[in-house]
């Protein structure tokens, strides 16, 4: 997506010291009705919105932080000392109110108020299909970035029995440049963001492709099917599930390592476009590419790449292992290079069908003990020589579960899936961060976060607190 500039405001202030992608006017310094007047301009100020969500100037975003520090507080990966120790903090679960780590709370909500923008101008344009599909679009990019925002910082329903009356976050569908919004409930959040994915559903185009970057109705589809299961909703996950599958196929085996190289979409139900003038590179948060080989952040632990085995097509699609100053690390290379321009430069995949099979798998086995045929669909497409194990009770469950953390390792999803499922996060304490298990091992202070811990809900930005007095910090910080 190409920077742009907009003429909005925020509706509530947000600092950032770093140069903006999209440059913002004062508030008010040219009225709404002179910006968006017809469907060209709301089309432009949809692009504002998706390039939020990649990037808010020079922090934030899917196209950067997000991807890493979603990972970085699990057990998939490891710090490799010898690396920048960027996002280190967040490994070392020092989380803090004035810490950089988890910095997307920016660039959600101003992807969100820029999308409210939209919706809250639409009556300028004819009602067709036009409309709706700039409007449906505009409320599925609200709802995620306000999802985004309420899993990382509330709890989830299904993590504890006191989550929905808990703190959620502040959902941004007004804009107002003087308000000071508390914290609703937890339940309040998740039903805005319902709310708008029904609507999206329902308006939403049919043509919109995944090479485009826009969403469609599968990609709708399969965040309901996500956020549903968050609420422990099961057979809401198999009904919207079954709406997103329905015509879509798991990637092929034979595409899935050039999948992640941009030479197919096999599989995608939605990705952020990053083209070569943006500059955006996904996968410097894990390593660089220099002379002397791969330099990594963060690697792979022997006893996760050892879970991948060795008929599985997503060990070379995600791990490589190779030296770096003669000792052999398991580099993280889901993210590290695209077959044409730069490299480095790759879409980013922020819903696969392959996650709403998972999330079908798991939802029929609570619901009746069932989910092997949806947990075959995307096992099927990754083994050589696949025979289905044809598991039954916990086996069927475990079988699930490390499919799901093989399926989308350093995509956005483990530190999620242990905080909804209110596992604690265990590292391995005599491991080192070697490719053999060698080499330098996890602090102790850094090696679980116990469930139950306040930690998995992380701290509101003290920044964000000095300039709203009512919102409130989450305990524990």
């Amino acid at each position: 997506m190409k920077k742009i500039i907009y003429i909005v405001a925020l509706s509530f202030a947000l600092n950032s010291c770093d140069d903006e992608d999209i440059t913002f006017a004062p508030y008010n310094a040219i009225s709404e009705s002179i910006v968006l007047r017809n469907a060209a301009d709301f089309e432009n100020m949809l692009t504002g919105a998706y390039s939020y969500m990649i990037k808010n100037g020079g922090a934030g975003g899917y196209g950067s932080e997000f991807v890493i520090d979603s990972e970085v507080m699990t057990d998939n990966l490891i710090l490799k000392v010898e690396g920048r120790q960027s996002n280190a903090d967040g490994f070392r679960l020092l989380s803090v109110p004035n810490s950089s780590h988890f910095n997307y709370y920016i660039s959600a909500y101003r992807a969100a108020e820029t999308a409210t923008r939209v919706i809250d101008n639409i009556n300028v344009l004819p009602q067709n299909a036009v409309r709706d599909n700039i409007e449906g679009q505009a409320r599925f990019i609200r709802a995620l970035n306000n999802f985004d925002m309420v899993r990382i910082y509330s709890k989830i329903p299904t993590q504890s029995t006191d989550a929905n009356a808990s703190l959620g976050m502040y959902y941004l569908d007004v804009v107002d440049p003087f308000s000071k919004p508390t914290r609703p409930t937890v339940a309040d959040s998740y039903k805005k963001v319902i709310d708008d994915l029904l609507i999206a559903a329902d308006k939403i185009g049919t043509t919109n492709s995944i090479a485009s970057g826009k969403a469609s109705k599968a990609a709708v589809y399969a965040l309901l099917s996500r956020v549903y299961l968050y609420l422990g909703d099961d057979p809401k996950v198999i009904q919207y599930g079954n709406l997103a599958i329905a015509g879509n196929n798991v990637c092929p085996r034979a595409n899935f390592v050039n999948l992640w190289k941009d030479a197919n979409a096999s599989g995608v139900l939605f990705k952020l476009r990053i083209d070569q003038v943006d500059g955006v590179t996904p996968g410097v948060v894990f390593n660089q590419t220099v002379a002397s080989g791969v330099r990594s952040e963060y690697v792979v632990p022997k006893s996760f790449s050892d879970l991948f085995q060795t008929t599985d097509i997503r060990k070379s699609a995600y791990i490589s292992t190779s030296p770096f100053n003669g000792v052999p690390y398991n580099h993280i290379v889901k993210y590290l290079s695209r077959l044409t321009g730069n490299p480095a430069i790759v879409d980013i995949k922020v819903l696969r069908i392959e996650e709403v099979y998972l999330n079908m798998a798991e939802a029929q086995y609570r619901i009746n003990g069932g989910g092997l045929a949806f947990l075959d669909a995307v096992r099927s497409q990754r083994y050589d020589s696949f025979v289905s194990g044809n598991e039954t009770g916990a086996a069927l469950l475990n079988a699930i579960m490390l499919e799901r953390r093989l399926e989308l390792a350093f995509e956005m999803d483990r530190f999620f899936t242990l905080k909804r499922l209110g596992l604690a996060m265990e590292r391995n304490a005599v491991e080192g961060d070697h490719a053999s298990g060698a080499g330098t091992k996890v602090e102790t202070t850094a090696l679980t976060i116990p469930a139950g811990s306040f930690k998995w809900q992380l701290p509101i930005p003290q920044s964000q607190i000095d300039l709203n007095s009512n919102l409130q910090q989450n305990p524990g910080y």
